[in-house]
């Protein structure tokens, strides 16, 4: 209930006015930010906020939930200075200061910056039009209460007692029975306690509509400090959880464009591209004015550093997290497998489909069992072997016996898919369980010693030898782009699959705190396919798989 709604209607023209103006900003409260709310420019000027390319790309996925009547639960994956802070401190204090018993919390990531969101609010308020300004109690020790600050008063007319309180990560304290209405985490990757206060947070803020949670940041890597954020990013992707992921590559804001002081420069630079920018130039639809710009920034703005700069300003999710140097995957293959990666067209019981069998295809389905419970997933991959396009992925806690026929549902799709089962762990339990009732299973070959002879058996066994060989033969296809992903949850698990001594994969595995189980299926996968045949033989020729 906002704090007019009581009101008796006049028929005063100006009173009219101020109420019309108040059911437009009910409807749509971009009006009341961009009439009502001034921000300060970089050259000290206070003038009115209005929308820029980025926030209104935020904004319009948000008046969308909103109309749906769904809670606003975002994640937004950011380039440098593109105002998604302002427009989530907009969006707070629009809700905080027009409407009744609202609490709203602002976590920021280092005490400057809380400094400036502060001043940031404080100048919201300050230059509110006075119709629109509710009575304010205090506005110290980094919070306002918008309540009658005339204490005889109170009781009769007490405001809107609602209130913003804005803290810094390693400061704050939720405690137990705190409503929260409104929340904003600026720079998460950054906050050293990051797991433990969105922790509290979360249980602070009821599953209603009227509430909005915002975190964004630039990206921290995927270890310490940035895990969490790094996690919460993959999880939306994976629709794992409630928050939904907004990216905005640097190349949406107009101001990152750099004009050219004569044609011939202009020639001249075009001639120069690296196969990188050709590359980013088509699939960005960039033009030559943004790529300048783009090199004046590495060497003005990153010290010259061309990682740093794709972690600052990223074109790409993949490019945000910047893989550390102990990562056994190049970052320039990764990043290469953005174009292939899309949604699913369809569901098979929580199975993804990317696109549908083609009858005349092969295709080898690699899986990574787990126990089911814990931190594993169970995960499947489906590539075709004509393309080498991922065509169908699972990814979940499932005990052996269901993944067994999660495996066997997949693989009689797909014209009965050869399944690479890795037998390590829980993957015995799983082709026990699958070979009865279905036998298009990889087979290894095993020498034993005793008798000198060697045998077949079913399963593929990792092993100090053989893991080498797989990851080997995996990046081999990435590099010469025979592979091409489906699954944003992979291709960000490649990113985290590093040299570690401390894996019981053999000397590679997953960053501490990560996970490599799709990764895994997906190189399993493509082993399989070197038992494949191109196509289907036509009619009236028969190929033996074995």
């Amino acid at each position: 209930m906002n704090r007019y709604s009581g009101k008796q209607e006049t028929n005063h023209p100006m009173v009219k006015q101020l109420m019309e103006f108040l059911r437009r900003c009910d409807a749509d409260p971009q009006e009341f930010i961009e009439e009502c709310l001034s921000i300060k420019t970089k050259d000290q000027q206070a003038v009115l906020l209005k929308l820029n390319t980025a926030q209104s790309l935020i904004y319009k996925r948000i008046k969308q939930l909103r109309t749906q009547g769904k809670p606003i639960r975002m994640i937004v994956l950011k380039a440098r200075q593109e105002g998604v802070s302002t427009l989530c401190e907009a969006l707070i204090f629009e809700r905080t200061v027009r409407f009744e018993n609202t609490n709203s919390l602002i976590v920021a990531h280092e005490p400057e910056s809380t400094e400036a969101i502060f001043a940031m609010s404080k100048l919201f308020y300050d230059m509110l039009p006075v119709d629109v300004k509710p009575m304010r109690r205090y506005d110290n020790k980094k919070q306002m209460v918008f309540e009658n600050p005339e204490e005889k008063s109170r009781t009769a007319d007490p405001g809107l007692r609602s209130r913003m309180v804005i803290a810094t990560a390693d400061k704050v304290k939720i405690g137990r029975g705190l409503t929260i209405h409104n929340f904003h985490g600026s720079e998460v990757a950054f906050w050293k306690n990051a797991k433990d206060l969105m922790l509290s947070v979360m249980q602070a803020i009821p599953n209603l509509a009227n509430t909005s949670v915002f975190l964004e940041s630039t990206a921290n890597g995927f270890g310490g400090d940035g895990e969490y954020f790094y996690k919460a990013v993959q999880d939306a992707l994976a629709g794992k959880s409630e928050f939904e992921l907004i990216f905005l590559p640097w190349h949406l804001m107009p101001e990152y464009s750099m004009e050219f002081t004569s044609d011939k420069e202009k020639i001249k630079f075009s001639e120069s591209l690296d196969e990188y920018e050709k590359d980013l130039k088509i699939k960005a639809k960039l033009t030559l004015e943004q790529l300048n710009w783009r090199r004046w920034a590495i060497y003005n703005l990153c010290g010259g550093d061309t990682e740093k700069f794709k972690q600052e300003y990223p074109a790409t999710i993949e490019e945000a997290f910047v893989a550390s140097s102990k990562a056994v995957i190049p970052k320039q293959y990764i990043e290469a497998q953005a174009k292939f990666v899309r949604p699913a067209i369809r569901k098979l019981d929580d199975i993804l489909i990317y696109e549908e069998p083609n009858p005349r295809h092969f295709y080898s389905l690699g899986a990574d069992p787990s126990e089911g419970i814990g931190q594993d997933d169970s995960t499947m991959t489906i590539i075709d072997k004509m393309t080498g396009r991922e065509v169908g992925s699972y990814i979940g806690q499932i005990q052996p016996d269901l993944f067994a026929k999660k495996i066997k549902q997949a693989a009689e799709l797909f014209n009965n898919a050869l399944a690479v089962i890795e037998i390590n762990n829980h993957g015995l339990a799983v082709i026990n369980a699958l070979k009865s009732e279905y036998t298009n299973i990889y087979q290894r070959t095993v020498f034993d010693k005793a008798t000198n002879t060697k045998r077949k058996e079913l399963g593929w066994k990792t092993t100090y030898t053989t893991k080498p060989l797989m990851v080997d033969d995996f990046i081999a296809g990435l590099r010469d782009e025979e592979i091409g992903l489906s699954s944003q949850a992979t291709v960000g698990q490649m990113m985290t699959f590093v040299h570690t001594s401390e894996s019981n994969r053999h000397g590679m595995g997953a960053e501490t705190g990560q996970k490599d189980d799709a990764l895994i299926s997906a190189m399993l996968s493509w082993q399989g396919l070197k038992e494949l045949p191109d196509a289907m033989p036509r009619k009236g020729r028969s190929i033996k798989l074995y």
